[in-house]
């Protein structure tokens, strides 16, 4: 074995020590409680417990038109909010990019505001703004614009308004860092030859700004997809999303953890399905962008 091979084997095993602490916290708080709710969905379920009996009744119910529901209307929910967001979140981010220092910096802390206080407390000041009783309606009726108050909370549309402005910071912030290390001097060029706002934007800045949308929209798009106390505290009970009915079958009698352990597992499965088209989808068309380069060549 020669020095340089030696050199190798000494950074491999540094490399092992350092990533320790990191990986023993990944084992010990993720892939053993994963493990047990694994196990767990092949128990039979009790009505205060489970009993150590293995049985698949808890995948079968999981394919049922009650639980597919669920999973069609939280990954509606999640679309949804992601889509919103990277709405909004795109321009304030180019704008937040584009800024002087100084108006970035405000412009971030504003960003980064919410996060300071308590996420109960954020659900429930848009409990209290979107009430029948509340600040808006009371607003509408003074300027006699409607008469009677309008049902804003308990319905989708709440839920929608709340997951849009608690996950918008997470689709800005990547998108910001990914616009922020753009060189604004192609757009220059491209408006130069002649090319308009709107086609420099789809050919230029878009497809530069890809990883930001991408690390963006994963952000809102999983939290979104298994999102409970949202749902719970604005949503109506007619729409139970899936992250609802894992907790309901965990704390309500009859408890049926069992299911719940299998809702989780396909709710990982789903989302993990979804992370590698994502990554498949985004390298295509890094290949795609590449091969178009070289072909303009």
């Amino acid at each position: 074995m020669n020095n340089e091979q030696k050199h190798e084997k000494k950074k491999n095993i540094y490399s092992w020590i350092l990533s320790l602490p990191a990986m023993s916290w990944l084992i010990f708080f993720f892939l053993i409680p994963y493990i047990i709710i694994f196990i767990y969905s092949f128990y039979q379920a009790d009505i205060y417990d489970i009993k150590a009996i293995l049985t698949l009744d808890a995948y079968k119910n999981v394919f049922s038109p009650e639980y597919f529901r669920s999973f069609f209307i939280s990954f509606r929910l999640a679309l949804i909010t992601t889509f919103l967001c990277f709405l909004l979140g795109y321009p304030a981010a180019y704008l937040i990019a584009r800024s002087s220092e100084k108006i970035k910096n405000t412009l971030l802390v504003l960003i980064i505001i919410p996060f300071w206080t308590n996420f109960i407390i954020r659900i429930f000041s848009w409990r209290i703004f979107l009430s029948p009783e509340g600040i808006l309606n009371n607003a509408l009726i003074y300027f006699n614009l409607i008469d009677t108050p309008l049902m804003l909370i308990r319905n989708d549309f709440a839920v929608i308004l709340v997951m849009v402005y608690v996950y918008l910071p997470y689709m800005i912030l990547p998108l910001y860092s990914n616009i922020e290390k753009m060189d604004f001097t192609l757009l220059d060029a491209a408006m130069d030859l002649g090319a308009s706002p709107k086609k420099t934007f789809f050919k230029i800045t878009l497809p530069l700004s890809k990883d930001g949308i991408l690390a963006g929209s994963i952000l809102v798009f999983i939290p979104a997809l298994g999102a409970y106390i949202i749902p719970q505290l604005v949503g109506s009970q007619d729409s139970l999303y899936i992250g609802q009915i894992i907790t309901y079958k965990i704390k309500n009698i009859p408890r049926n953890w069992p299911l719940a352990s299998a809702l989780s597992l396909m709710l990982l499965i789903l989302i993990s399905a979804l992370m590698v088209l994502f990554y498949t989808l985004h390298i295509k068309f890094k290949e795609r962008m590449i091969v178009k380069d070289e072909d303009e060549k």
